[in-house]
């Protein structure tokens, strides 16, 4: 069974931005699951397996699973589905840098491509952490052993948003709004956008 080429939109951004949040509000609104496939994040399923994070063979294992998820969850899928990932292969860069490595490095031990690193993904939507510019929401939630401090969510968010900057379909969710209904809904917009855009592109190319 081959998989479709489905469209792959990653949320990003720091830890306490939403993403989990936006992904569970996601699924409500489309339980059936006519629209969306939601890829869990890696590093979150490997805590929970035992592992502790803070390593680059930490980051090395959550490549290799999140590579295998995002395949797997699209082999069963329609082509009217569209993956949404909970961060990505990117964001492993972001965290290989907080651990003082090189892209370089980063390339070479994954294997990945650094020609094709960002266009693996046809879309990415930066929730921004509520540690920048909205610290008293910020929420530190302990996921096995991972628990970030707002300093440190804030260097996450900023390394997030510096490996994704060129990609052509990047859209910034800011902590502008008084609430998270007003934040959720500019991502959904966001997404909803991406969505069309892509599918219009790949329509004009056939």
């Amino acid at each position: 069974m081959v998989s479709v080429a489905l469209p792959k939109i990653v949320l990003t951004g720091g830890p306490g931005g939403g993403k989990t949040t936006f992904l569970r509000e996601l699924r409500a609104l489309d339980p059936e699951v006519h629209k969306f496939i939601l890829v869990p994040e890696a590093a979150t399923l490997l805590i929970q397996a035992g592992h502790r994070p803070g390593t680059k063979v930490f980051q090395l294992a959550v490549v290799e699973l999140q590579r295998s998820l995002e395949a797997s969850c699209a082999l069963p899928a329609s082509p009217d589905h569209v993956l949404v990932c909970d961060r990505s292969t990117v964001d492993s860069l972001a965290y290989w840098i907080l651990l003082g490595g090189s892209e370089d490095e980063y390339f070479e031990r994954t294997g990945l491509d650094p020609a094709n690193h960002l266009t693996r993904y046809d879309g990415v939507i930066h929730l921004q952490t509520a540690a920048i510019g909205a610290s008293s929401h910020y929420l530190q939630i302990s996921e096995g052993a991972r628990v970030e401090t707002t300093e440190e969510a804030a260097k996450v968010d900023t390394l997030c948003l510096s490996v994704w900057k060129d990609h052509s379909y990047l859209r910034q969710v800011t902590n502008e709004y008084d609430r998270w209904e007003d934040k959720s809904r500019a991502a959904y917009v966001h997404l909803i956008e991406i969505i069309e855009s892509i599918r219009s592109e790949k329509e004009s190319s056939q």
